[in-house]
């Protein structure tokens, strides 16, 4: 009894199946005319015969006719019941219905109605399984043709889906009544595995209208899941490989009876506790526990569908309340939104206006260090000990030469590294770059009053742009010592807002003329950004031009732009001005600060803010702003919103000096150059709306607990009244709990 063969009614021995197929071959030409009807072409054979699709000539219907084209093979007397109950059964729309019977001619037929859909196993076949909605309507229509059968006295006892044809609009109708009996019968009739009852399964028992309703439950199963229940390949192995029938029935009756109920059913999304408890009622192994007929399941779900009827009221009835309870909420949380959003607005308010003081006051500060530089420089420049020096060393008659070289433009490389190397060892070059390192370490010692200015690097160059002499703070390789190289391109030299192109003539570039804030650039060594104030120096009054730059450079993390007690809640950054590529470029950052103590370098790692935003800043434009160094890896703690302000670091003309081009106009007190540095001052955004976060807490922690009250109230009545509203169910059914989850809607057609 294979899986194949478990699908037919009746069990065909090797030679049957060899007539079936020798009948299928030659299925060109119809066995005989019958009478009234015109054979169209051929259905399908089986092993005692052929199937024709023929059309009444009178009417016009389409008709199906069964041949028996072999006498001997044909159990007459199961044949004979077939088309009995069949006659017997005929007038219900659920049934197939038989039109004729000619058990005289030559071969012997019968005539049946057509049914165009197929069966209900080629259906399932082809989709697999059906939605739980046409499941449902799918089993009451068979249970209602089934009960119409019992009614009659007639048990199918071979119910399955191959045995259920489907209608032009999918509507059931049961076929193939060879294995059926009359309900007073003590005839034992076999079923198909999975389908059949347990206790069916044997050739000594009696049939039971119990046997039909298991079979039923069977086909819901099949419909919900898309396979029958208890089927799996170790059963099928065992049930083949036994050696008699009677073998194969016990290992089918073993296994159910030893296997837990199904279970796939429950897990279906759609399959609410009362239809699994009907489909778990219809599958029990002992038939005591099961339907007794078919009667108490259409019962079940004419409850069930009540229950569900109901269900739109209790609804109501729970969502009533709950509409009035979310209403009710709405109302509070928009009335909590309006006064948080109310709050916060005057809160962003008030941050920003003091925002744009502490950013005025920071750039203030930045100006007034700036002066110091200034100042500290301008005294340096007019040290008559400096310049005296300075002058021996730049006319002195060995350096003279060099210096020519390294600014020629025709000398080779070669020629000027030579140059270098002789200016570097020469020893009244070495003279003054002692007297600047001593200078140095005069400024980066701190007095008491903690004024004194801190340059990096102090530098001095010719009236070409060569570098003559430079003081470090920390010591550097000879290969990386500045000195004896020219550096007229620089903006430090030339006094313009950018540094020139490096090919341009030396000849055709002019010293600055007034002291002179560089732009901003960075330290190849460290990545630290630093800013140069350089000043011209003369030998001589008369001169037009000047002899020498002095050049001091300043790391922009020595600056303290802002004294705040709010950490790192509230922060101070320089910000790159020009307007090109380089525009809001991240000069200095705390982060840059924490760096630099760890002594980490910065030179791999550059933050912009984007132009156009930094525009909407110092229009004082309310934006949220995202710090670009958070997306640092040690950036997390200024990552989130900042409310931003910033301001322009400007100079007063009177701090340049005084020694200016004769074609220049003096300066007045009251005006002012701008530089290239902006400073910006954040705040965090959570922190100014962080009392407006409580309030907020404090208002929907009062609502919740109200809410969940009237929750509370309103859950208990619900499951009260659900309560009531089930117990018409569980008067028709056993207590089983199901627990479903989901499944596909399927169709598929078939021919029985």
């Amino acid at each position: 009894m294979s899986d194949q063969a478990n699908q037919q009614t009746e069990f065909q021995t090797q030679g049957a199946q060899s007539t079936s197929k020798k009948l299928s071959l030659e299925s060109t030409t119809p066995p005989a005319k019958v009478p009234g009807y015109r054979l169209q072409r051929f259905l399908g054979a089986g092993a005692f015969g052929q199937v024709w699709v023929g059309q009444n000539l009178n009417t016009g219907r389409g008709v199906a006719v069964k041949f028996y084209l072999h006498r001997g093979g044909v159990n007459w007397s199961l044949l004979s019941r077939e088309v009995k109950n069949l006659v017997q059964l005929s007038a219900d729309r659920h049934v197939v219905q038989v039109l004729e019977v000619g058990w005289d001619a030559t071969p012997p037929y019968y005539v049946m109605e057509l049914i165009q859909g197929g069966s209900l196993e080629d259906r399932l076949q082809r989709v697999g399984r059906l939605s739980v909605t046409e499941s449902v309507a799918m089993f009451r229509e068979i249970l209602i043709g089934l009960n119409h059968c019992h009614g009659k006295g007639v048990l199918h006892c071979d119910l399955k889906p191959a045995n259920i044809l489907l209608g032009e609009e999918n509507e059931p109708r049961l076929a193939d009544f060879g294995q059926s009996r009359m309900s007073h019968d003590q005839t034992p009739a076999l079923g198909t595995l999975f389908y059949m009852a347990p206790e069916q399964a044997d050739l000594t028992s009696t049939p039971d209208a119990r046997w039909d309703v298991y079979a039923a439950g069977a086909i819901l199963f099949r419909l919900l899941t898309g396979e029958p229940p208890y089927r799996n390949a170790s059963l099928l192995e065992q049930i083949d490989t036994a050696d008699s029938l009677p073998v194969r029935l016990q290992h089918y009756r073993t296994a159910i009876q030893s296997s837990e109920i199904p279970t796939a059913h429950s897990k279906i999304k759609g399959v609410d506790r009362s239809l699994g408890r009907i489909v778990n009622r219809c599958l029990e192994v002992d038939p005591a526990d099961r339907y007794e007929n078919v009667q108490q399941i259409l019962q079940d779900l004419d409850a069930r569908d009540r229950t569900l009827a109901k269900r739109p009221l209790m609804l109501l009835g729970i969502v009533g309340p709950l509409l009035v309870l979310l209403a009710t909420c709405l109302f509070a949380v928009r009335s909590i939104e309006h006064a948080t959003e109310s709050t916060q607005s005057a809160l962003r308010t008030e941050a920003s206006s003091s925002n744009q003081l502490a950013a005025k006051f920071a750039a203030r500060t930045l100006e007034s260090e700036l002066e110091r530089y200034f100042d500290a420089a301008q005294r340096e420049a007019r040290s008559k000990s400096f310049r005296m020096l300075l002058q021996q060393t730049i006319e002195d008659p060995s350096i003279v030469p060099l210096r020519e070289i390294i600014a020629s433009a025709d000398a080779s490389a070669a020629e000027k590294e030579s140059a270098r190397e002789q200016l570097l060892d020469s020893p009244v070059r070495l003279e003054l770059r002692q007297q600047l390192i001593e200078r140095l370490l005069h400024f980066s010692a701190t007095d008491a009053a903690g004024r004194r200015p801190r340059f990096a690097t102090m530098f001095v160059t010719d009236s070409t742009g060569t570098m003559i002499a430079i003081a470090y703070d920390k010591p550097v390789e000879r290969d990386q010592n500045s000195a004896g190289r020219n550096f007229a391109f620089r903006t430090y030299f030339h006094g313009g807002s950018d540094d020139l192109d490096e090919s341009i003539q030396i000849d055709s570039i002019r010293p600055l003329r007034r002291t002179h804030l560089s732009s901003a650039f960075q330290s190849t060594a460290t990545g630290l950004w630093k800013v140069a104030v350089s000043t011209p120096i003369y030998f001589t009054e008369q001169r037009d031009e000047p002899d020498a730059v002095l050049v001091a450079t300043i790391n922009l993390g020595d600056f303290q732009l802002l004294q705040s007690e709010e950490g790192a809640n509230q922060v101070a950054v320089l910000v790159e001005a020009r307007t090109g590529a380089r525009r809001g470029t991240v000069l200095q950052h705390p982060l840059m600060d924490t760096r630099r103590e760890a002594g980490e370098t910065l030179a791999d790692e550059k933050f912009q803010i984007d132009g156009d935003l930094v525009n909407e800043i110092l229009r004082g434009g309310d934006v949220n702003y995202n710090d670009p160094v958070a997306t640092s890896p040690d950036g997390a703690l200024y990552d989130g919103e900042w409310i931003v302000a910033m301001q322009p670091v400007e100079l007063p003309r009177n701090v340049y000096d005084s020694q200016s081009e004769p074609s220049e106009e003096p300066f007045t007190a009251d005006q002012s150059i701008e530089t290239d540095l902006l400073v910006m001052v954040q705040y965090r955004l959570a922190k100014v709306m962080a009392p407006v976060g409580k309030m907020r807490r404090d208002l929907f922690s009062e609502g919740a607990l109200a809410v969940l009250s009237l929750l509370a109230v309103t859950i208990s009545l619900w499951f009260v009244v659900r309560r009531i509203s089930e117990s018409d169910l569980s008067m028709h059914s056993s207590e089983h709990d199901a627990i479903p989850e989901s499944t596909g809607n399927t169709e598929t057609i078939a021919v029985k």
